[in-house]
Formats: structure tokens, C-alpha cells, sequence
């Protein structure tokens, strides 16, 4: 079973789970990742999900314990950030809709979807549905998101903690080839969350990755 927690700096989620059940979606992940048509790059940003839960599940990231009565059970945990975690989920599942998968596959595929969507819900009162739709169309564009996900980051985690959900639905909206077409949408009635597309030309792919509290 998983588990998530919002981070108090609002960078991110923090994914927890047992060794197997952050196993099943390694696997499920590398799976997806080498059989769907329509993830040309093999070695890129989907696959640092599996990544990330590879390295919690051998005990380089977070540790911590479950407790029910007298049994314990020894949990791992992984930070990841929101427009990170979007989107691959929403790759994860668009990623699906391609190739045959079982049961068991869907289960932990809608675990995880479902984990985003509360945590969404918790952070964003009101919006998690718009996040979830985001991730959605975040799913249908592989191949733009993989060029832009890390520039969308930077400007991300450079924003002051407070401004971070606030801002988090245009910064995924901004991950949509859409974005670049129309000079930038506005996905908030708050007009201070607007993000015009010139914002992002300064995170160039030689910048170096900020230290940043999440």
C-alpha cells in the first residue's frame, strides 16, 4: 500500500510505501516505459519515476516505520516534485491507453493517480479537479514534455514557498504544447497567476539545478 504526504515548503509530495508495493510500480513503470509506442525516448524523464522509488526502496531516500498495534513495518519515501509527479502520472496512464495491460496493472496505476488526486485536493481546496484534468492533457504530450519539464521546474522551485500551489495549475498548464502556440494561458482567475511565455526562456538546459527547501 502507498502512501502520500504534502511537503511543508509545498515543492512537492513525498511518496511513501512498503519494499513490494513501491516495487509494483518500478516494474510496472520499466514496463510501460519500454513497450508504449509513443515514448520515444527510452532513457528520459518518465522513466526517473522508477528512478526515484528505486532509490527509497533501497533505503537512499526516506525512512520510516508503520505501526498497527504490536506489528511494524519498515516504509520508504521519496520527495518528488508536483509538476514532476503530474506529470509522469498522467504520461503513466496516457502511456497505457497503448499497450495490453492486466488487472493488477490498472490497480496500481489508479493507486497511484488516486494518491495524486487527494493530495491534490489537500492542497489546492477547490482545484484539485483542474489539476487532475492538467494531468490529462500533460498525458497527451509526450514528447513536448519532455523537452520543457525541466525549465518548468526551475521556475518552480525559484518561486517563494507561499507562491508555489498558488501558482502550480499554470505552471502545469505551461507544460502543454498548447502554451507556446497562444503566448500562455491563464488557467486562474487570479490574474497574478498568469505566466507569459517569455518567462520560462532564461531556464536554459546548462543551468544549474538550484538547492531549494521543499
Amino acid at each position: 500500500m502507498l502512501e502520500i504526504k504534502l511537503t511543508p515548503k509545498h515543492a512537492g509530495v513525498v511518496i511513501w510505501g512498503d519494499i513490494w508495493a513501491l516495487n509494483g510500480v518500478y516494474e510496472l513503470i520499466h514496463r510501460v516505459n519500454e513497450n508504449s509506442p509513443i515514448i520515444e525516448n527510452k532513457e528520459g524523464f518518465f522513466l526517473g519515476l522508477a528512478y526515484d522509488l528505486r532509490k527509497a526502496f533501497e533505503g537512499q531516500r526516506k525512512k520510516d516505520k508503520r505501526e498497527f498495534f504490536e506489528d511494524r513495518c519498515r516504509i520508504y519515501g521519496v520527495e518528488i516534485l508536483w509538476p514532476v509527479i503530474v506529470s509522469q502520472v498522467g504520461l503513466l496512464r496516457a502511456s497505457m491507453a497503448f499497450i495490453p495491460t492486466t488487472r493488477h496493472d490498472q490497480s496500481i496505476a489508479y493507486e497511484l493517480e488516486s494518491l495524486i488526486e487527494s493530495a491534490a485536493r489537500e492542497a489546492l481546496p477547490g482545484r484539485g479537479e483542474q489539476i487532475m484534468e492538467l494531468m490529462r492533457r500533460i498525458g497527451e504530450a509526450q514528447t513536448h514534455v519532455e523537452k520543457v519539464i525541466e525549465s518548468r521546474c526551475h521556475y518552480f522551485i525559484d518561486l517563494p514557498p507561499k507562491d508555489r500551489l498558488r501558482m502550480l495549475p499554470a505552471v502545469l498548464d505551461s507544460l502543454d504544447p498548447m502554451f507556446e502556440i497562444m503566448g500562455g494561458r491563464r488557467v486562474s482567475a487570479d490574474p497574478s497567476a498568469a505566466i507569459p511565455r517569455t518567462t520560462f526562456a532564461k531556464y536554459t538546459d546548462d543551468l544549474e539545478w538550484p538547492e531549494f527547501k521543499w
